[in-house]
């Protein structure tokens, strides 16, 4: 079910993180349920609330994808991670030490394949707006931020006067290889490069306006007309209204209508 956390804090989604931290302050001892005439129900909300808007890295994620920062990859709060699932392989097994250990197994046939960045489409982008009967049938403006391409180095991170440069590391392959010998025979380890992060290539010098990434964030508009016949929290997908990739290619836009 969709949670707005600003609502259960009331703040407003511009609240500094002093604001959030005074106003789960106020709620939280109003609502404690030691307190006489507490509410231990609402005092759970003010803190499920406080633990997603305090922290950056959830507050980011629910703010880019709303109603559905539960269903799209985060539960409780918590960053999905495959070496939580994969953790007792020697400890701190993350992803690399996993496709390290079925090469080994496979005597290095097994090997990822990277997608190049420059292909990927960019990401679709999830957007919450509380609305009431009043609003249906008319137009509404929303205002938004979202990724677009970097206008100093048109998207490919390199600052003005320099060029891409070939890994020397990998050669351009963006894996490495380490052959070991053991007592079952020779085993065969493939892994991401670490000077190049798997691309195979690297900016001579990155761009001073997006430090490489090829994209900045942008402030948008959107007019939106609200349907005159919903009677309930409804959809509007704008193809394309999404981050814009590093190919041009953007994601799409979900517009959460939500009665209020």
């Amino acid at each position: 079910m969709s949670k707005d956390y600003y609502q259960t804090l009331g703040i407003p989604r511009t609240a500094s993180q002093d604001e959030i931290k005074k106003a789960y302050r106020k709620l939280a001892h109003q609502h404690h349920p030691d307190k006489k005439g507490g509410d231990e129900a609402r005092f759970k909300e003010v803190n499920e609330a406080y633990q997603v808007l305090s922290d950056p890295k959830k507050k980011s994620s629910y703010d880019n994808f709303g109603f559905a920062y539960n269903e799209g990859g985060y539960q409780n709060g918590q960053d999905f991670n495959y070496s939580d699932i994969f953790g007792g392989m020697g400890g701190q097994a993350g992803m690399e030490d996993i496709f390290d250990m079925f090469s080994g197994m496979f005597g290095g046939g097994f090997q990822r394949s990277y997608e190049r960045e420059e292909s990927v489409k960019g990401e679709n982008l999830y957007l919450e707006v509380n609305i009431k009967k009043s609003d249906l049938g008319t137009q509404k403006t929303i205002e938004f931020q979202a990724l677009d391409l970097c206008k100093e180095c048109s998207g490919n991170g390199i600052e003005r006067g320099y060029s891409m440069l070939t890994c020397e590391i990998c050669r351009g392959a963006g894996q490495v290889r380490q052959t070991s010998r053991s007592a079952l025979g020779y085993f065969t380890r493939v892994g991401i490069c670490h000077k190049c992060g798997g691309k195979g290539k690297f900016p001579e010098k990155k761009c001073h306006k997006c430090s490489g990434d090829g994209r900045v964030k942008a402030k948008r508009k959107l007019d939106i007309l609200i349907p005159e016949n919903i009677d309930g929290d409804y959809n509007i997908v704008v193809p394309k209204g999404g981050n814009v990739g590093k190919n041009g290619q953007a994601g799409d836009l979900v517009v959460r209508l939500k009665f209020r």
